[in-house]
């Protein structure tokens, strides 16, 4: 297949009579089509001759070029196949998705005909009774490679054997780290901690670097502080709630542990900065410019670095999550896109057939490196290739077999700088019930312990414990 060049992209998308649009909303597609027949609500795919017109949210906006640029020429190449289906993709800049947001969106129902939202959001989604179940036309000829996709996977997809989602990333947290930062510290590059307390004494090596550097980062509010504190708390051990789901079980040695060091490296170590980082974005400017040493994320923060902020490609190592004694357990999580209510059998069909084309097979959309790597030769604009991220199926499918022969042959990132973390794979822990009201309520602890020298660690922990029992109790 002829690739284009990213200056063409834009063209080729308009061209082919496509739309991408910062207006498409749910009207779009819970009209329907005016001038094709509803379709069947079956099994079978999308008739490649059916007129539908659909819209998607979380499509690449002005702050992704290269995203942006790969995107549009996506829904030209889908139009080959399917000409007469018209996709209004609505562009976002920054996070794809704000708590707030969301929640406002839910209550006005004005979603997208295919909506994004976190593994965390699945009971606020179904609660909205905006999903579709779309059981009836998911199978491995609507979408290949589905009856191989990881059970971690599917169990975000899926409530009570019914299938609501489907993914778009999955990912296991690990260690961001800047190697040149390491080397002038005298740290090893290739051998980042893998415990927390090498994590804390690397921290302070960093942070004696000076010029404001500091050794660590980690969040404390929009509901990413009660993320991460999530993710810490597994890597020890610990437990975010009851085997039953009903009550809070982070009051524990492990929770405690978690704010305690944080606060020692805040106001005993000093490996932590003054400036507290409250949202999802603000983490990464100080990472891409040198000015921290060290934070937990997933891959693809190595991909918003290089391309979005313009870090450079060989400064980023990841390493396994740290845990109390060697690599710890791990928080996943991940992407999906939701089906709206009240859409037609063919606009449900030709959303799962975007999705797929876009987002779930080798060689296309997001797994087209080949298209990446001749962008990447000829854009101005950073490009990204090969970051190591934990796809949707199993490792001997067909799927994972041909995205890695690809990677091989067109990847453009030193891969030795990130096999500490391939190569210590970590258990994956999946989020828990009510993750984002959770969250919310943990971002208290986390700014306590990072922002308040003088904090009740203790206190804080027992009342997050008793407003999450009260949330957990209404389930």
């Amino acid at each position: 297949m002829k690739l284009n060049r990213s200056s063409r992209m834009a063209a080729v998308a308009l061209a082919a009579g496509l739309l991408l649009t910062t207006a498409a909303c749910s009207s779009d597609s819970s009209s329907g089509s005016g001038d094709a027949a509803a379709g069947v609500a079956d099994g079978k795919p999308l008739d490649p001759n059916a007129t539908v017109t659909i819209s998607i949210d979380c499509a690449p906006g002005a702050d992704q070029a290269a995203g942006k640029a790969n995107y549009a020429d996506d829904l030209a190449l889908f139009k080959t196949k399917y000409p007469n289906v018209t996709i209004n993709a609505k562009p976002y800049v920054g996070q794809c998705e704000v708590p707030a947001q969301q929640t406002a969106q839910y209550k006005a129902h004005d979603e997208t005909g295919a909506f994004h939202a976190y593994f965390t959001d699945r009971d606020a989604t179904l609660n909205s009774g905006d999903a579709q179940d779309i059981t009836k036309y998911v199978n491995d000829e609507t979408l290949p490679g589905f009856s191989s996709m990881l059970p971690s996977v599917k169990d975000n997809m899926t409530v009570d054997g019914k299938v609501y989602a489907l993914p778009i990333n999955y990912y296991t947290t690990g260690l961001v780290y800047n190697r040149d930062l390491f080397k002038q510290a005298g740290l090893d590059p290739d051998k980042p901690p893998t415990t927390w307390d090498e994590l804390q004494a690397a921290a302070k090596k960093i942070s004696a670097l000076g010029n404001g550097i500091t050794g660590y980062e980690d969040y404390s509010g929009g509901n990413t502080g009660g993320w991460h504190f999530t993710s810490e708390l597994y890597s020890l051990g610990g437990k975010m709630v009851t085997a039953d789901g009903k009550k809070a079980a982070f009051n524990s040695p492990e929770g405690k542990q978690v704010l305690k060091r944080l606060h020692d490296m805040r106001f005993t170590d000093q490996s932590i900065g003054a400036t507290p980082v409250t949202q999802w974005a603000d983490a990464f400017p100080p990472l891409a410019t040198g000015k921290v040493g060290m934070f937990l994320g997933a891959p693809d923060v190595v991909k918003h670095l290089i391309e979005v902020l313009g870090a450079d490609p060989k400064a980023w190592g990841l390493g396994p999550m740290p845990g109390a004694t060697g690599p710890g357990n791990s928080l996943g999580g991940g992407d999906l896109y939701y089906i709206k209510k009240g859409q037609t059998p063919n606009q449900i069909k030709a959303e799962i057939a975007w999705i797929n084309f876009q987002y779930q097979t080798p060689d296309s959309g997001q797994f087209n490196y080949a298209r990446a790597k001749t962008l990447a030769g000829s854009s101005k604009d950073p490009v990204a290739i090969a970051i190591p991220q934990p796809y949707f199926w199993a490792a001997e499918s067909p799927q994972i077999k041909a995205i890695t022969e690809s990677l091989k042959t067109n990847g453009n990132l030193p891969l030795s700088n990130y096999d500490p973390y391939i190569k210590n794979p970590t258990k994956s822990i999946t989020e828990p019930p009510a993750a984002q009201q959770l969250y919310k309520i943990l971002d208290t602890a986390m700014s306590a312990a990072m922002t308040d020298a003088n904090a009740n660690l203790d206190s804080v922990l027992a009342t997050a414990e008793s407003q999450a029992n009260q949330i957990l109790a209404n389930q």
